[in-house]
């Protein structure tokens, strides 16, 4: 005898069960669709899982685009940092500018001297 009802009525039907049905039901369901309960992963308990194997896995499968749900999620923090390695680089290349031109402009130590000192005196 199959039970026809909405959505909203199986929700409020399983929100209305305790615990204790709400699992019976669920093995029941996995039971008829021939699943058994556990891992997954024949012969193997959750707690032999080891932090070293999985992020092994997790590393295996950053290699592999098509096993990967947001491929495109690199891309803009490798654009951020290529412009703000670009920007370094401009910033590097000014003040080495900068300081070459004012050398040439001034290139006795006494003429520099009194420049800084009056700069620093200037009324």
């Amino acid at each position: 005898m199959a039970i026809h009802e909405s959505n909203d009525e199986m929700k409020e039907r399983f929100k209305a069960m305790t615990s204790l049905e709400r699992k019976a039901l669920i093995r029941a369901k996995m039971k008829a669709q021939g699943l058994q309960e556990g891992s997954g992963v024949p012969e193997e308990s959750l707690s032999s899982y080891d932090r070293d194997e999985v992020w092994d896995l997790i590393q295996i499968t950053s290699c592999f685009p098509e096993m990967q749900a947001k491929p495109l999620a690199i891309q803009p923090k490798t654009l951020g940092k290529k412009k703000g390695l670009i920007a370094w680089i401009l910033i590097a290349i000014t003040l080495t500018g900068g300081m070459v031109l004012y050398y040439r402009q001034y290139p006795s130590p006494d003429t520099r001297r009194e420049i800084s000192v009056n700069g620093m005196f200037a009324d």
